[in-house]
């Protein structure tokens, strides 16, 4: 594109922004430089200072692309949390985003880089790692990544900041966002777009992933846990960097690739100074900028190139482009090789913490506060409750060690049972170097099994499944299984021989399948079951009524709509069971509940239009029905848990309260009269949440977590 043209497109973009209400002043033109950019590839990571990166021996191809090609020594981030960093990079301010909640809620009516690259016929793709298919609009993948305990996904759209401008909210942008497999194609074909978004995962952006890889640590250089997560994203960078360089079309004209973070760990400039890295194939070599910069000067950058207006604050006076790191000096392209990471390790030291309980007894909408055990005075969260009888129940999940020996950055499981009087915390073993966790529990009359994930000796996922005989919790040997990764999320039991677990399991491409296993009262074994997504799918909840009898419920990822997911054994074989969809791109279902020859599912919707709204689905007189409740909720619910108490059912989890910033208990009731949303105990400063619910006769509990200034503690309701 020369000048001319590259002005005349800023010209007609100028006007095509007045005409839909932004002002001249925003949408200034400024000159473009002399030295043009075929391609950019924008790179984000997560969550690092300058300091924290650059000259630590934990990010060896960071350090070796900042001593090649150019950094800039004086740059900064805009703000906190991420997302609005994200939304600023594109838009050239945050706008009214102070969160990461998600992007239909954090919604910006302006134009942005994108809508500019669209009106002027530029080129692009958003490369998102983890993405099950393109066009995807769920707020995060794999889709349970809210509740109790914490599952965070691999991929965020917080991380993304595309669908938070409305201007991007069409069929053509959505489908230029895709998964980062096709990078490889698009460098093998030589069909790079001008300018493309890549985004690592949370396991791989240096940002930290529970429960599929280990949480963030402290950053600051000394911390094994942030120490082996910088390596984890620095090996990744290595190779990406190398695989772009290493394309055939990178020596043949001018390309870029900009390495930046989206804030710091401090306030400095406002989001804190952060490393940026520019790779050129014949700019500068060795050059250390020490200009003052921020995301408006990046954003700056790639609109001059492209010859598009400039936006919001990249067209303040005192923002400088990044002109001597994107120079062209007519230097010999380099092929970068990725460099060996060092080996750290990040253990969790079995802690011997002291038994806490919460004071806190309100009673609300027929709800009471029950006096909840915790591990110390690190986070505390249950995720899951199964009641046997009224004096019989038990519940599941994590908590964060805080004694002198530990790492307080790990995740521990815990449990507690119920007499009928108090609760009492049960020792759980953990089982790995770091991170384990129980997301389901179920129960029997003297016997009970726990599932979720633990990390192995090489730091990776697979499940853990826990068994309490009578006197203590031991750790049950799991099927073998050729995965990348493999979680359970639910358990169901009908007696001590017929147990049922279910979860994911995710290839060696990266598609997430079914996993089911089952307990005969000798040993696990895998049981087949249907995959019927044409990119993943996934069991998040499971009930049974007999051996012949038993519900999973999930969700399943195709080109098109991201649906829930229902599949039934029947005492042979696992099926698929067709259910209403009401017309949702994307929605799931993560609890189930069998009573009296009736099934009730529930999850919430999970798309643009939509939101997430609670959705309930039900089968009853060989008929599904299904229900999306705007009554209940907000355009921000999560709904983790479903229990039936005689002709009464309960549905349980959290929904954004825009009043007070915080998740709030969501907890609703179906009666004769309908679904009805129920006033139930806040209690703390900060969020609250319920991730499971049970009920055993008359009583019903809820379970899950509250949030104060010290942190998380447990929460358990009961009704009755």
């Amino acid at each position: 594109m020369s000048s001319r043209v590259g002005g005349l497109l800023a010209v007609i973009a100028a006007v095509s922004w007045t005409l839909l209400g932004v002002s001249a002043a925003t949408a200034a033109p400024r000159p473009a430089p002399v030295a043009r950019y075929d391609h950019i590839f924008v790179i984000v990571e997560e969550n690092h200072s300058y300091t924290d990166v650059i000259g630590n021996p934990a990010t060896p191809n960071l350090n070796a692309l900042a001593r090649t090609y150019g950094i800039a020594t004086n740059y900064f981030a805009v703000t906190h949390p991420s997302e609005p960093n994200y939304v600023a990079l594109l838009g050239g301010s945050p706008f009214t985003v102070a969160n990461d909640n998600a992007y239909y809620i954090n919604q910006v009516a302006a134009p942005s880089l994108i809508s500019e690259l669209d009106q002027s016929g530029v080129s692009w793709k958003a490369y998102l790692q983890s993405l099950p298919h393109p066009g995807y609009q769920g707020i995060c993948y794999p889709a349970n990544c809210n509740g109790a305990p914490d599952k965070d996904p691999l991929y965020v759209s917080k991380h993304d900041g595309i669908q938070n401008f409305t201007t991007s909210l069409n069929a053509t942008d959505w489908s230029r966002q895709v998964p980062i497999g096709q990078l490889s194609h698009d460098l093998g074909t030589g069909e790079v777009p001008a300018f493309s978004w890549v985004i690592p995962d949370e396991c791989r952006d240096q940002h930290g992933d529970p429960p599929y890889c280990i949480d963030s640590g402290t950053p600051g250089g000394t911390d094994p846990q942030d120490q082996r997560l910088l390596t984890v994203g620095d090996r990744y960078l290595g190779q990406l960097v190398a695989q772009i360089t290493g394309a055939s079309f990178w020596a043949k004209g001018n390309n870029a690739i900009d390495i930046v973070y989206d804030e710091g760990d401090d306030n400095v400039g406002g989001g804190g100074r952060v490393a940026n890295i520019v790779i050129t194939s014949h700019g500068p070599r060795h050059v250390q900028d020490a200009t003052s910069y921020s995301h408006y000067s990046l954003l700056l950058t790639i609109q001059q190139n492209f010859g598009v207006t400039c936006l919001q604050h990249s067209c303040d006076a005192g923002v400088k482009p990044m002109s001597p790191l994107f120079a062209v000096t007519g230097s010999t392209a380099l092929a970068f090789k990725a460099r060996p990471v060092p080996e750290v390790p990040a253990l969790s030291p079995s802690p011997t913490e002291p038994v806490n309980y919460t004071t806190d007894t309100t009673s609300s909408g027929g709800w009471t506060l029950q006096p909840a055990p915790a591990l110390g005075t690190g986070d505390n969260t249950y995720g899951a409750v199964a009641a046997v009888s009224p004096d019989d129940v038990w519940a599941a999940g994590n908590f964060l060690p805080d004694t002198a020996t530990s790492n307080p950055d790990a995740t521990l499981p815990t449990a507690a049972h119920f007499d009928g009087s108090k609760w009492t915390q049960t020792p759980v073993p953990h089982a790995g170097p770091n991170y384990n966790t129980l997301f389901g529990v179920a129960a029997t009359r003297d016997r009970a099994w726990a599932v979720g994930v633990a990390l192995n000796s090489a730091y990776q996922a697979h499940s853990l499944i826990e068994a309490w005989t009578g006197g203590a919790w031991h750790i049950d040997q799991t099927p073998a299984l050729n995965t990348q990764r493999d979680i359970l999320n639910a358990v169901t039991a009908a007696s001590k021989k017929d147990v049922w677990a279910v979860g994911d399991q995710q290839a060696s491409n990266g598609v997430f399948h079914t996993l089911i296993e089952h307990w005969d009262g000798k040993g696990w074994s895998l049981v087949p079951s249907p995959n019927p997504g044409t990119s993943g799918d996934h069991l998040w909840g499971v009930a049974q009524a007999g051996p012949d009898n038993v519900w999973a419920v999930g969700q399943r990822n195709g080109q098109h709509s991201d649906a829930p997911l229902v599949e039934h054994w029947d005492g042979a074989h696992w099926t698929v069971v067709t259910v209403p969809s009401l017309g949702l791109t994307g929605g799931l279902l993560q609890a189930v509940a069998v009573h009296g020859g009736q099934v009730w599912a529930a999850g919430q919707s999970d798309d643009a239009a939509h939101q997430a709204r609670p959705l309930v689905e039900h089968f009853a007189h060989g008929v599904w029905t299904a229900q999306l409740l705007g009554n209940v909720g907000t355009g921000f619910s999560n709904v983790t848990g479903i229990a039936i108490s005689h002709r009464t059912v309960w549905i349980v989890g959290s929904a954004f309260d825009s009043a007070s910033g915080n998740q709030l208990t969501l907890v609703a009731e179906h009666t004769d009269a309908g679904w009805q949303q129920v006033n139930a105990p806040n209690p703390g400063t900060g969020d609250k949440v319920l991730g499971g619910a049970s009920a055993a006769g008359n009583s019903v509990w809820a379970v899950g977590f509250f949030k104060t200034s010290a942190g998380r503690s447990p929460l358990i309701e009961i009704h009755g």
